[in-house]
């Protein structure tokens, strides 16, 4: 089987739209150039480039051509297309071949044109081919979940189909797919995890409906149809999620009851399974805002930490902040953290990591209940097993002269 190349800087869609507009009419001998130029810069350690102000640097470091048209991307689509970060989005075009070359003029292609309107034959190929419905179907089987728990799958289909085999790339590839679909709202993200939208059901709704049991026509040469198919029920989905958001929201408001000192307790447990020594919780009795303490290995490094745990629904405001800052050098600490049921005023969330002061690290209900759930807390996992017809495991049962006439692919 032939492995497939995938985009390696994968962009957010819209980017890759952008992209395309613009580069349109562009000659390709000047768009190498300049990434050429740019690549170079990447390359030399010497003089290092802000790569987040392209305003500075394009002048600075581009000139002539190269520098005319850096400038021509970022501006045209207001300060939205970094060409820095262009290779991805050119990939992405020229792997699903978004552009035809005409005597060294890019021009955007019928397919091309289709990507633009979101048309959605060939959004489904490209995503077929990405990797992206493969993802996207973890995620509405296993959701909310951590992106750990995508991988393995992602990984198996990236050494089987592709030419993507290097752990970190992988996961880097991951990285960038979850990053497309939180952009297109398919996924949503809550705090480490990520979790189907109801636009994502609607979008694998439409692909089942439009193209029945088969995919998208290509879609056999460069997915892994089977698996995804096989995977996705929208009506499971559905009640996947609803009943993950109820366990939730019952972990949630049992915490928000819980006895202060029993919540203490907790988050002791918590962090010990989270790798932290020696955690202690300190004694009711002039602990100075601080609830609970203990050692963490950072880096090389091994840091005294002190947490202070907040039962409650409301926002937590900056004098609880800091008073808990005020507080490390009693328990020999270099950094805090406040774990609260609620959520945390705008003037903690400023203050938090303010430049020359100790860093405290903000844990707000819907992140608690992400860790517990990430480390099996309070949640039970079950495992739901049903039927599904298999009609290709029948098909052994077929006259040889039947599936001799099949078309390929099936």
């Amino acid at each position: 089987m032939e492995r497939r190349r995938l985009t390696p800087d994968l962009p957010t869609y819209e980017i890759g739209q952008l992209f395309l507009q613009i580069v349109d009419g562009v000659r390709d001998s000047h768009y190498k150039s300049m990434r050429e130029d740019i690549y170079e810069h990447i390359r030399s350690p010497q003089n290092p480039v802000d790569w987040k102000d392209p305003e500075a640097w394009i002048p600075q470091k581009l000139a002539g051509k190269s520098c005319d048209l850096a400038l021509h991307f970022w501006r045209k689509s207001e300060h939205l297309v970094n060409p820095r970060h262009t290779f991805g989005p050119m990939d992405l075009c020229t792997i699903h071949e978004l552009v035809d070359l005409q005597n060294d003029v890019v021009r955007i292609s019928e397919r091309g044109r289709k990507f633009i309107e979101n048309e959605l034959t060939i959004l489904a190929k490209i995503d077929q081919h990405e990797g992206l419905l493969l993802v996207l179907s973890e995620v509405a089987a296993k959701g909310p979940e951590v992106r750990e728990q995508f991988y393995e799958e992602y990984k198996h289909f990236c050494r089987t189909r592709t030419d993507t085999i290097r752990e970190n790339t992988i996961r880097s590839s991951l990285s960038l797919r979850l990053s497309n679909l939180v952009q297109r709202n398919l996924i949503k993200r809550l705090g480490v995890s990520y979790e189907i939208t109801d636009a994502g059901i609607c979008y694998l709704e439409r692909l089942k409906i439009q193209f029945g049991t088969q995919t998208p026509a290509g879609a056999a040469q460069v997915g892994h149809p089977k698996r995804i198919r096989s995977e996705f029920d929208p009506d499971l989905a559905n009640l996947i999620r609803e009943k993950n958001w109820r366990a939730r929201q019952q972990l949630l408001e049992f915490l928000q009851s819980m006895d202060p000192v029993m919540l203490e307790h907790l988050i002791k447990f918590l962090l010990e399974k989270m790798g932290y020594e020696d955690v202690q919780v300190t004694s009711l009795v002039n602990d100075k805002g601080v609830d609970v303490v203990g050692d963490i290995e950072v880096g090389i490094s091994r840091v005294r930490e002190v947490i202070q745990v907040k039962r409650q629904k409301d926002s937590v405001k900056r004098p609880t902040l800091d008073q808990l800052r005020g507080s490390l050098y009693r328990f020999d600490a270099i950094r805090g953290t406040i774990i609260t049921t609620g959520k945390f005023s705008k003037g903690a969330n400023d203050e938090a990591f303010a430049v020359g002061a100790a860093p405290i690290t903000l844990i707000d209900g819907q992140a608690l209940i992400n860790l517990l759930v990430k480390h099996n807390i309070g949640i039970r996992r079950r495992e739901l097993r049903f039927l599904e017809f298999d009609e290709s495991s029948l098909k052994q049962f077929e006259p040889e002269d039947k599936l001799e006439s099949l078309p390929s692919g099936e």
